[in-house]
C-alpha cells in the first residue's frame, strides 16, 4: 500500500518546539491512510550568507535535529542545489503527498502590531502603544508513529540529500568554539531550551539582568539566547512564555521587565526593516538623511584586521573574529568608534559584524547600527547628530578594573 507524505519545510528553523506549521503537519499526516512526514529545509528563509561561527552552530543545530528526527523514523533532507518543486517530485516518488507545510519566522507576532502606515518611528512609540500580547508558544508534538525506516536510507535520496553525508571532520575541527568565548554552547535546541531554563528558572539570572546586561565578560552577565534565536533553534515566543511563567511564580522585576523590552526591541527592528526594507538598510536609514564619511578602504582594512591605534577597539574586533560574539555594550563602542572616530561608512561595519557575528540578524544588526550612526531609530538624533561614546567613560564605568582590555589585547595574534 502507497503510504502518503505530508511535507514539512522548516524554512531557515531549527527547531521542533514552538511550530504552528509542524502541528498541522501532523494532524494531516495522522488524518492520512498510512500518513508520514518527511521534514526538509529548503534554505534560510532570507538566503543570506552566514559567516563561519554562525554556520558552526547551524551544523549542530542540523546534526542533533537530524538524529532526534531519525529516532522516530522520520528523515530530515537538505537538498542543496535543488528548487522546492524539484524537492517535492523527488519526494513524490515515495508515495503521493498530502500537503505541503512551511514554518514561518522566529517572531514574536505573526502579523503586524500595528498597522503598516502608522508603525512607531522610535521604539518607546511602539513598546507603550502595543495593545497584544504574543500568541502562546506550542509545545512540540508526539511524532509517533509518522515516521518510515525506508527513507532513512542514503540511497532513497540524491546523494548528498541526508545531514552527515560527506562531512570533512578537519572542518569540524577548526571551526571549534574558541576557548576564550563568551558563548561556549553548542547550537542545537536541546541547549537551547536547557540555557533558557538555567537562565530564567534556576539561576539568579534573570532577576539580575538588568544589573549584569551590560558586563562585558564571561556567560552570565546576559542571557546569550541572542545566537540559538539568530537560526531559529529557540523561539522568541518560548522566551516571552517562559518569562511570563518567572512573574507568574514570583512576581515582576527589574530583570523580567527588562528581558521582555529587549525581546520587544528584536521585534520593532524587525518589523521596521519590513515596512521599508530598502531604505532600512541604506546608508542614509530610516530618517533618509546625509551620512559624512570617509572613503578610505584602507582604513576599513586595518579595521578587520584589529589595527585601528585603539587599544580598546583593537581588543574588541579580536574578540570578535576569534569568538563570533561582543557584548550589548562593547558592540556599541565599537559602533560608536567607527562613525566618530574613523569617519567610515557604517553600513561596511554593520556587513563586516553580520559575517562575524554568531548571533548575526539582520534586522537588529542594521537597526542597531543605523541606531549609533543617527540615521535609525534613535529619537535624541532626529534634527541632530548621533550619540557618541566617550569611550575613557565608558571603561572607568563598565571595566574599571581593565579586565577585558587586558584580557583581549593579550590575546591578539594567539
Amino acid at each position: 500500500m502507497n503510504r502518503f507524505t505530508v511535507v514539512l519545510d522548516l524554512g531557515g528553523q531549527w527547531r521542533l518546539d514552538d511550530q504552528s506549521a509542524l502541528h498541522r503537519a501532523v494532524l494531516r499526516a495522522q488524518a492520512a491512510p498510512g500518513g508520514r512526514l518527511v521534514v526538509l529545509q529548503s534554505g534560510d528563509a532570507d538566503g543570506r550568507l552566514r559567516g563561519p561561527h554562525q554556520r558552526r552552530l547551524l551544523e549542530q543545530a542540523l546534526a542533533a535535529l537530524a538524529e532526534r528526527l531519525a529516532a522516530v523514523g522520520i528523515p530530515l533532507l537538505c537538498p542543496v542545489g535543488a528548487d522546492l518543486e524539484q524537492t517535492l517530485g523527488v519526494i513524490a516518488r515515495h508515495g503521493p503527498l498530502v500537503a505541503v507545510e512551511r514554518c514561518g519566522s522566529n517572531q514574536l507576532f505573526d502579523d503586524w502590531p500595528y498597522g503598516r502606515e502608522i508603525f512607531p518611528r522610535v521604539f518607546s512609540d511602539f513598546r507603550r502603544g502595543l495593545a497584544i500580547e504574543p500568541e502562546a508558544a506550542l509545545p512540540a508534538p508526539d511524532l509517533g508513529g509518522l515516521g518510515d525506516p525506508d527513507l532513512l536510507r542514503h540511497e532513497a535520496w540524491p546523494e548528498g540529500w541526508l545531514p552527515g553525508q560527506h562531512r570533512d571532520p578537519r572542518r569540524s575541527q577548526e571551526a571549534g568554539v574558541d576557548p576564550r568565548s563568551a558563548f561556549p554552547f553548542r547550537g542545537d535546541e536541546t541547549s537551547a531550551l536547557a540555557r533558557l531554563e538555567h537562565y530564567v528558572h534556576r539561576s539568579e539570572g534573570l532577576r539580575q539582568y538588568r544589573d549584569t546586561r551590560d558586563a562585558v565578560l564571561g556567560t552570565e552577565g546576559s542571557s546569550k539566547f541572542s545566537p540559538w534565536l539568530a537560526i531559529g533553534a529557540l523561539s522568541v515566543r518560548r522566551i516571552w512564555a517562559e518569562v511570563r511563567s518567572y512573574e507568574a511564580r514570583q512576581g515582576s522585576d527589574r530583570g523580567s521587565e527588562w528581558m521582555l523590552q529587549e525581546l520587544l526591541w528584536r521585534e520593532f527592528f524587525l518589523w521596521t526593516e519590513r515596512r521599508d526594507p530598502e531604505r532600512f538598510a541604506s546608508l542614509g536609514g530610516t530618517q533618509g538623511r546625509a551620512f559624512s564619511y570617509d572613503d578610505d578602504r584602507e582604513r576599513f582594512a586595518r579595521w578587520t584586521r584589529a589595527d585601528t591605534g585603539s587599544p580598546l577597539i583593537d581588543a574588541a574586533l579580536t574578540e570578535l573574529k576569534a569568538t563570533g560574539w561582543l557584548s550589548n555594550r562593547v558592540r556599541q563602542w565599537v559602533a560608536s568608534d567607527f562613525v566618530h572616530r574613523l569617519r567610515l561608512p557604517w553600513l561596511w561595519g554593520a556587513r563586516w559584524f553580520a559575517w562575524q557575528l554568531i548571533d548575526s540578524c539582520p534586522s537588529s544588526n542594521i537597526g542597531n547600527w543605523s541606531y549609533l550612526a543617527g540615521v535609525g531609530a534613535d529619537p535624541r538624533s532626529f534634527g541632530a547628530g548621533p550619540r557618541r561614546f566617550d569611550l575613557e567613560r565608558q571603561l572607568q564605568r563598565y571595566d574599571p578594573e581593565g579586565s577585558y582590555l587586558r584580557h583581549w589585547s593579550s590575546a591578539r595574534g594567539s
